[in-house]
């Protein structure tokens, strides 16, 4: 699900890692809140979460406003940088965080993907960070899409390069309004993004194939090469 937020509030919550949030409007960031199911993968079959905000890199010029910064997302040339990534096994946590400098912890994690709807819903320690719910069952093919997913560790900046493919793409405008706790440091942070609020488009993939490349790590505030 993709929501437009605060732009100064998020940009305050990620003011360490010397990216800025892209504005699709002037002021107006973009937040992206998703569950993973994977079945097949070298790091074993787990449930993930992510919050993500799509960001420019030191060095990148700022979009014009709205179609030049939906033109750098669809082109993949809008690096996602991952706030936040819990995962439900601990081999992939530690995979994640010293592979690609993934911030992934474990957590509790539901997902069910039905014929009609996919629901989702993360905990942590017991409390209550996000639930998700969206329409499923369509047929649509997703063609062949690359971007950039971007972290933050050990003082360094990483930057790795994904590639998807998939299948039974339903895709919404708006879409059902999320759960959000109420008393989680990490859910009263999308709450003062304005959270629980309607999404601007909810996607929901049933099949999909992710590769990733070697990552590339810069000292946080330098360009990538």
């Amino acid at each position: 699900n993709a929501f437009l937020v605060d732009a100064a509030v998020a940009q305050n919550m990620i003011k360490e890692s010397g990216f800025r949030v892209l504005e699709l409007f002037p002021g107006k960031a973009i937040l992206q809140l998703l569950f993973v199911d994977y079945r097949k993968n070298q790091l074993g079959n787990y449930n993930e979460a992510a919050i993500i905000f799509p960001v420019l890199t030191p060095g990148e010029p700022k979009p014009l406003p709205f179609f030049g910064a939906l033109s750098r997302m669809a082109k993949g040339r809008a690096g996602n940088f991952v706030y936040r990534m819990p995962v439900d096994q601990e081999f992939t946590t530690h995979a994640g965080r010293f592979i690609w400098g993934f911030p992934k912890w474990v957590a509790r994690i539901d997902i069910e993907f039905g014929g009609a709807r996919a629901s989702g819903s993360f905990f942590d320690e017991g409390e209550l960070i996000y639930g998700l719910s969206a329409k499923a069952g369509g047929t649509s093919k997703v063609k062949e899409q690359r971007a950039a997913s971007l972290a933050i560790r050990d003082g360094k900046a990483w930057k790795t390069w994904g590639t998807n493919t998939g299948s039974g793409l339903t895709f919404s405008l708006g879409g059902d309004l999320p759960t959000i706790g109420d008393s989680h440091p990490l859910a009263k942070e999308l709450c003062a993004l304005g959270l629980p609020k309607k999404p601007l488009f909810t996607v929901s993939i049933k099949n999909t194939a992710m590769h990733f490349s070697a990552p590339q790590s810069v000292a946080i505030g330098q360009p990538f090469p």
